[in-house]
């Protein structure tokens, strides 16, 4: 009986010992790894962004004027002008066959009466130096040479009317096609010439834009086919009247194009720069979060994440500009700052150079 009492002590006191040296918890600081950049200055710019189509600059109609076979005019290496050659104010582009318009103007008949006013002239010459002529018979013989000659540039004029030209330089568009006796009839049109060094595009700005539009306005176009390329244009008409459907206004932008990479016809995006301020702190808006409705960032402070409540100015799509808050040369965290808290332990694994310069 004392033996099993004994047990039950040695147990009980086993068990105390055990209950005392119990491990002690520990607590452990979790360290966040980021990355950080210094806070820098730049540049942020304001823009009313819209859409459009472009047009050429200059374009016109190749025209004929007279009833006939058309027959395209080939160059010296034997080809015929197709859409997008290359042609010069003055190139001749095709010709116009037709016996009938070509007997019409009598060329022959208009030469002939040139002769003979020629000959009656010399001959009323002839008899008013004998006296057997008066003055006014040589001045109608002289009026009648010159009514001849009139014709026969009269003549000359609608024979060159059977040739096409080109009315200004650029690029073939829109020919129509031809096949042997393809007749066109008299003021048709069988193409375009487009000159598109530069292009234009018309825009519909909101109402409320009207007073940031100006003339000679920056504007910056790009498509979506060139991403990576922003063509620079200028506001070149300012229409002052409002579309009372849609109560926007019209302008009209003109954009230079270098290597002709802007075709008419494209759809494109235009930013229109209303704004800009240099010398100014910006920050890239991805790392402003909001936290109890006030807009917050996280810089680096001795091994610490600190929170930092900013006041924010002009955006655009990438970056922000910073009113209050921060001060040029602070190192802000561009990585994992989501999750954390003001005073979190964080270990710097790599800096980038600042992006404070809006392009």
């Amino acid at each position: 009986m004392k033996s099993r009492k004994f047990s039950l002590l040695i147990l009980l006191m086993l068990v105390v010992v055990g209950c005392q040296e119990a491990p002690e918890e520990r607590v452990v600081d979790l360290v966040v790894p980021v990355t950080v950049q210094p806070v820098a200055r730049g540049t942020i710019e304001s823009f009313v962004s819209t859409t459009g189509s472009l047009r050429a600059s200059r374009s016109a109609d190749i025209l004929v004027e007279v009833r006939g076979d058309l027959f395209y005019i080939e160059d010296a290496s034997g080809k015929k002008p197709v859409e997008g050659t290359r042609v010069a104010a003055g190139d001749r582009i095709a010709r116009i066959e037709s016996e009938e318009y070509v007997n019409d103007i009598r060329m022959q008949s208009r030469q002939l009466g040139l002769q003979n006013a020629h000959n009656n002239l010399a001959e009323k010459q002839a008899l008013f130096e004998e006296g057997l002529a008066v003055a006014s018979e040589v001045q109608g013989a002289q009026k009648s040479v010159a009514d001849a000659e009139s014709d026969i540039v009269d003549a000359r004029i609608q024979l060159e009317k059977m040739n096409v030209y080109a009315p200004l330089s650029g690029y073939l568009t829109g020919l129509v096609d031809t096949t042997e006796n393809t007749i066109i009839e008299a003021n048709t049109v069988i193409g375009q010439v487009v000159d598109y060094g530069q292009v234009l595009t018309d825009l519909k700005i909101p109402n409320s834009q009207m007073p940031n539009i100006d003339l000679g306005q920056e504007v910056r176009v790009t498509n979506y086919a060139f991403r990576d390329q922003t063509f620079i244009g200028r506001v070149s008409v300012l229409d002052p009247t409002l579309d009372p459907v849609t109560r926007t206004f019209r302008i009209e932008v003109i954009v230079d194009n270098p290597g002709l990479i802007l075709r008419p016809g494209m759809f494109i995006k235009a930013d229109i720069v209303v704004e800009q301020r240099a010398g100014i702190i910006v920050i890239p808006k991805q790392l402003v979060l909001s936290r109890q409705n006030r807009s917050v960032v996280f810089v680096e402070e001795e091994g610490r994440a600190q929170q930092r409540t900013i006041e924010t100015g002009l955006s655009d799509d990438l970056m922000v500009e910073v009113i209050d808050g921060l001060s040029e040369g602070e190192r802000l965290i561009t990585s994992n700052f989501e999750t954390l808290r003001s005073r979190t332990q964080v270990r710097v694994t790599g800096e980038s150079g600042p992006r404070g310069t809006n392009n």
